[in-house]
């Protein structure tokens, strides 16, 4: 038998040949585990992804995930665990249709040759803001370790000529161009120096969001307040959020300590989202120094952040909304009506 390590101790990866060993049903198991875990799926986008619901009618069909990205525009989200037909990619156009759809993603084992030139198609025709991505789902091993998704992204906008049809010239404005160089260089020395977050994809945008999880994401933007690094609570339920801030507002003095940083503490009241917010007033884009200077603060206050809150954010977000779960079986109960 062949040792499934070798001499320098690295394992041999494996993919498990039938799927439906670990997810025995699409509907069943599948979609719900996806829902659960929706960050594995938006890490590899490079998007920020909250589930809405699962199995939503429209039309004839049920819609397996409705999720929102960063900006709260609606993902349309359809599952296969066998190859792509065209029932499928009818589906997918009626719920893009039907929600008004940003972003649609295609989940199957096997995306064949034409669905993927429809695809493609697709994202050459739509108007710029819709996108399609075709993901291929398999599950590897090494050795005897549990099974662990991949989700290989075949097909994805082509989001630079769109800009440009959008724009008629250039695809981005000189700030924006601007700000993604800065924005990439926060993440090459964040790799470098704390190797733990996966580097997001980064456009000309005045912000990016990375660690996406059931709390919500970190992001580094632009404001009108001025350099912003945060955590974004967002739980997909304002009640929720809000149950997430209040604990750790409530322990903010020992935190903020434990931290040794100074943050703002905005509940949002109107909003469904909070946020905790490290705030540097606006400096110098064009001084390659000054430009320096604060990636490097902001790759140390980022490992910070992360460091020392994201096991208890991922942790508590989890709680909080299992709680909300066994509330709702628990009034669903016919014994909870007597």
């Amino acid at each position: 038998m062949v040792s499934e390590v070798d001499d320098l101790g690295l394992g041999r990866l494996r993919r498990v040949a039938n799927i439906r060993d670990i997810w025995s049903h699409e509907a069943v198991a599948f979609t719900p585990w996806l829902a659960k875990h929706i960050d594995v799926l938006g890490d590899e986008l490079g998007m920020q992804l909250t589930v809405v619901a699962t199995e939503v009618p429209i039309g004839e069909f049920r819609l397996d995930i409705h999720a929102e990205d960063e900006q709260g525009r609606p993902v349309v989200i359809e599952n296969q665990l066998e190859p792509s037909d065209h029932s499928h990619l009818g589906q997918l156009v009626v719920y893009a249709s039907g929600l008004g759809a940003s972003s649609v993603i295609w989940v199957a084992t096997r995306l064949r040759d034409d669905h993927r030139s429809a695809l493609e198609w697709l994202n050459n025709s739509t108007p710029p803001g819709v996108g399609f991505f075709g993901i291929e789902i398999e599950a590897v091993r090494i050795g005897e370790s549990s099974p662990a998704p991949v989700f290989n992204v075949v097909v994805q906008p082509n989001d630079w000529s769109k800009a440009v049809k959008q724009a008629g010239s250039v695809p981005a404005t000189a700030l924006a161009e601007v700000r993604m160089v800065f924005f990439e260089r926060v993440f090459v020395l964040l790799a470098t120096k704390y190797s733990t977050i996966k580097t997001p994809r980064v456009q000309p945008a005045n912000w990016v969001s990375f660690a996406s999880g059931p709390f919500g994401y970190y992001s580094l933007s632009f404001s009108r307040s001025g350099y912003r690094i945060e955590v974004y609570l967002d739980m997909g339920d304002k009640e929720l959020t809000k149950a997430l801030f209040d604990h750790f507002h409530g322990n903010r003095a020992e935190l903020e300590q434990d931290l040794g940083l100074k943050l703002s503490w905005e509940r949002l009241n109107e909003r469904r989202a909070s946020r905790l917010a490290i705030y540097r007033e606006n400096f110098d884009l064009h001084n390659p120094d000054e430009v320096e200077q604060v990636a490097l603060w902001t790759v140390d206050q980022v490992a910070k952040l992360h460091g020392k809150l994201d096991t208890q954010l991922r942790t508590l977000a989890k709680e909080i909304r299992s709680q909300q779960i066994g509330a709702t079986a628990v009034d669903e109960s016919p014994l909870s009506a007597t």
